[in-house]
């Protein structure tokens, strides 16, 4: 039987064709084409007719000639707007579940939402607006209150109410001319997250109403196969890599795009003497996403973000800053834009560091030191990566560019503006997902977790050494799966 995986991205539909021998993956063949953004459909069936080597091969996958697995970022993917109370506790559990869920987080809000929210929640609707806040049987005004202001508001997208169990009947008979589903709080007590139920209902939510409209239902109706955001995959293959493949307990796997950088970790947090960790517990598996972090359409934002990055990297020279900036406009305006000098090449390296440099920095913890009766103590918020061993390169730019090496970005992210440290990784092994499979095993990895998993680690190309100035690389052959 034939296996094919697709990906439905912003910019390009990709796919490839698997035979499973022997419980690994042969790679027969890839295909890549430009998403047709004004129906996704059209570009889909022409990568699966390409990856099956013969016209409507629908069909085959209707009679189970081929196994089909298949992701979308489209359309700029799922956006969650997250209302929480407190930003450091029911807030930021809300946030664990929508970033598991594969979701872009467009707004984050947290106590009594004003006017002003309610407006911009109008304006610029969200797919899910994730409605959190309280512990089960703690304090229900702030809920309410938000609950009243969202029934009278014009917004009409999808809510989920993950909250407080002692308000949920008011919320459901405040909310019920919206369409409103509520589950199991996503913090029931102080330091128990639950994002499970809110995550569920979200992925739900994405195949039964979100899909619509985008030609995603018109795949569905050919083919009988539902479709899963493509972070949602990655997530979930990254707990696989995690569970299945020996000395890939820790790590963290960058997946850069155009527009944002995602940042996975899988990390178990054991501090150590002398340090207290402060929030709530972190999962073993994270994701976040940074959506002014992107290669071509947030590239000015990048640049702007980490603009004494940039700075350094160009020595500081006004003339090469001024060539730098003409670029970054230049390739805002022009995503499709890919270098053709060395100088291009060079300012495309600089934008990836800085994202993947405060992406990480994002993504990882602080540490800060406090003087207490019996001596310092290191106080600790988020997870701590500096010890995690290895780093893979995902998405378009970073799997493309074999010079490309993050260590020398990631040792600049030390301090932060505060003065507190940044918890990410010091030494590590740089590996890159060469082919650009990750999205693609990660489809599969829905049905044969334990095979693509290993897949995926197999298939990468290794930085051997931990110096951040070794680029040598031990490559896999792209059919060694």
């Amino acid at each position: 039987m034939i296996i094919v995986s697709i990906d439905i991205g912003s910019t390009w539909t990709k796919g490839a064709a698997f035979k499973l021998v022997n419980s690994e993956f042969e790679l027969l063949r890839r295909a890549v084409l430009p998403t047709t953004v004004q129906d996704l459909a059209d570009g889909f069936f022409q990568v699966l007719d390409q990856l099956a080597d013969q016209p409507d091969a629908a069909q085959q996958v209707r009679n189970g000639a081929i196994k089909l697995n298949y992701s979308s970022s489209a359309k700029g993917g799922l956006a969650v707007a997250a209302l929480g109370l407190v930003p450091e506790i029911t807030l930021e559990t809300a946030k664990v579940a929508a970033y598991s869920a594969g979701a872009k987080l467009t707004r984050v809000l947290s106590y009594r939402l004003t006017r002003a929210d309610i407006v911009a929640l109008e304006q610029n609707p969200p797919d899910i607006l994730l409605f959190a806040g309280g512990t089960d049987g703690g304090n229900c005004d702030y809920v309410l209150a938000n609950a009243r202001a969202l029934a009278q508001s014009t917004l009409a997208c999808s809510m989920v109410y993950a909250g407080n169990r002692a308000a949920r009947d008011d919320v459901a008979e405040w909310l019920a001319a919206k369409d409103f589903i509520a589950v199991d709080n996503v913090l029931p007590e102080m330091d128990s997250p639950n994002p499970e139920p809110a995550r569920d209902a979200m992925r739900a939510i994405f195949l039964s109403r979100i899909v619509k409209g985008k030609g995603l239902d018109t795949i569905i109706a050919r083919t009988g196969i539902d479709p899963v955001p493509t972070p949602y995959a990655m997530y979930e293959f990254a707990k696989q890599i995690r569970q299945h493949v020996p000395l890939w307990e820790e790590f963290i796997l960058l997946d850069m795009g155009g527009a944002t950088t995602d940042v996975y970790s899988a990390h178990r947090e054991s501090p150590g003497s002398g340090t207290v960790l402060r929030g709530l517990p972190e999962p073993e598996v994270k994701r976040t996403v940074e959506g002014d972090l992107g290669m071509r359409v947030s590239a000015a934002a990048a640049a702007e973000s980490a603009k004494a990055l940039v700075a350094a990297a160009l020595d500081k020279q006004a003339p090469r800053i001024a060539e730098f900036a003409a670029y970054v406009e230049r390739v805002s305006l022009s995503p499709e834009h890919l270098p053709d000098d060395d100088q291009g090449r060079a300012f495309d390296a600089i934008l990836a560091g800085a994202c993947v440099a405060h992406a990480c920095a994002r993504h990882a913890g602080r540490r800060h030191e406090v003087a207490t009766a019996d001596g310092l103590v290191k106080v600790q918020l988020g997870r701590d990566l500096t010890q995690v061993p290895r780093v893979i390169g995902s998405g378009g730019w970073l799997s493309r560019v074999e010079s490309f090496d993050p260590r020398s970005w990631l040792a600049q992210m030390r301090i932060d503006a505060k003065g507190k440290e940044i918890l990410v990784p010091s030494k590590v092994d740089y590996y890159r997902d060469h082919d650009y499979l990750f999205p693609l095993l990660a489809n599969i990895a829905q049905d044969m977790p334990e095979a693509a998993a290993r897949a995926g680690v197999r298939a990468l190309v290794q930085h051997n050494s931990r110096d951040p100035h070794g680029t040598e690389e031990q490559k896999a052959g792209p059919h060694n799966l």
